[in-house]
């Protein structure tokens, strides 16, 4: 939300981000209003947000009634939330752009039978990422639709970001970088760890990132191997870049529920190769052997072979890393934004028609 808005501005359009409260520390610019505060819940093998307030409702209904907007674009409006109560009091040009791809039960199933009515009758548009979230959610909510893929930011992950210099210099880096939730699959690059040092054995894992199973994952570490696990937990924002470009090859073991993979393309567009689960969301970034590779996660043999290819392979190394940057190119918040453009225009003009 904060980059499209932010390229949708380059482009000449005011817009407005509606949003809750998060805990910690953030500047906000003047193009954000918060209504309520954000609390936190595991779901889908990970962890969902929620805006709550006493009076959501009604604050969202005073500040959109206090401007003229002519596109509302909510994510994920599915459930009394802040973006389900933007959309139902909105006179504009509704958008949705629909995120989610379920690892078990399709709860939309269940949510069309209370929300599809409402949808089919002032839903003008919906936009998915990728083709798996349109299979999780398009039969059940037949709205018109393109499919724009989620952006990346091409000039903060750039090739001539630095890379830090507290890890081990010219050593193989191996990189995770993401919430420490079971569905992002770290215990299964563990559990290949083993495998990767028997052909690299200088070879490092650096872990970003924080969650519940952190310990057990500490713990799962043979006790020879841990010194060469360095677990950074959360980092701040303006250092993520940096990890990217002090590793060697960017490796996501995630097991499902991916629309698209934004840490696939924030590598890419670093300069770094790509290995990651062949999952649906994934293989839509990922074409194999062009710009990364594929591995089946439940196989330590199948990510550690993948992996270590990339680590000994020094050709094979950069061949990915320029198809992943010219992949990364491709969808650069720029060009992202300039699709949504077009599809509001298009959207406004049938409404007009």
């Amino acid at each position: 939300m904060h980059f499209l808005s932010e390229y949708l501005r380059k482009l000449g359009n005011d817009v407005v981000i509606l949003a809750p409260k998060y805990s910690g520390d953030y500047n906000d610019d003047p193009h954000t209003k918060r209504i309520g505060r954000c609390y936190l819940f595991k779901a889908n093998k990970a962890t969902i947000t929620i805006a709550l307030h006493p009076k959501l409702p009604l604050l969202v209904r005073d500040y959109i009634r206090e401007h003229d907007f002519d596109i509302i674009h909510t994510n994920g409006p599915l459930g009394w939330n802040l973006p389900y109560w933007a959309f139902h009091y909105s006179k504009a040009v509704n958008v949705v752009t629909f995120h989610t791809a379920f690892t078990g039960i399709n709860l939309y199933r269940f949510a069309k039978i209370v929300f599809k009515r409402r949808f089919q009758k002032r839903m003008h548009g919906a936009i998915y990422p990728s083709k798996n979230a349109r299979r999780t959610t398009h039969p059940h909510f037949s709205i018109p639709y393109r499919i724009i893929p989620n952006g990346v930011d091409t000039e903060r992950f750039n090739p001539e970001v630095p890379a830090l210099d507290k890890f081990p210099a010219h050593v193989p880096k191996i990189l995770f970088l993401g919430r420490l939730d079971p569905r992002k699959g770290l215990n299964h690059l563990l559990a290949a760890y083993p495998l990767i040092k028997k052909k690299s054995p200088e070879a490092i894992l650096i872990v970003v990132g924080t969650g519940t199973f952190i310990e057990r994952y500490k713990n799962s570490i043979p006790v020879k191997l841990r010194d060469s696990v360095y677990f950074e937990g959360h980092v701040p924002s303006h250092l993520i870049p940096r990890y990217y470009a002090t590793c060697d090859v960017y490796v996501s073991p995630a097991t499902g529920g991916e629309v698209f993979g934004i840490v696939l393309t924030e590598a890419m567009a670093t300069g770094k190769p790509v290995v990651a689960s062949d999952i649906p969301g994934y293989n839509e970034v990922i074409e194999h052997n062009v710009n990364g590779l594929l591995f089946d996660f439940e196989n330590p043999g199948s990510i550690a072979d993948e992996v270590s290819k990339v680590l000994l392979d020094n050709k094979l190394r950069n061949r990915l890393s320029k198809g992943g940057r010219a992949f990364a190119q491709k969808v650069s918040w720029r060009n992202v934004a300039r699709q949504v453009l077009d599809y509001y225009d298009t959207l406004i003009l049938s409404k007009e028609v």
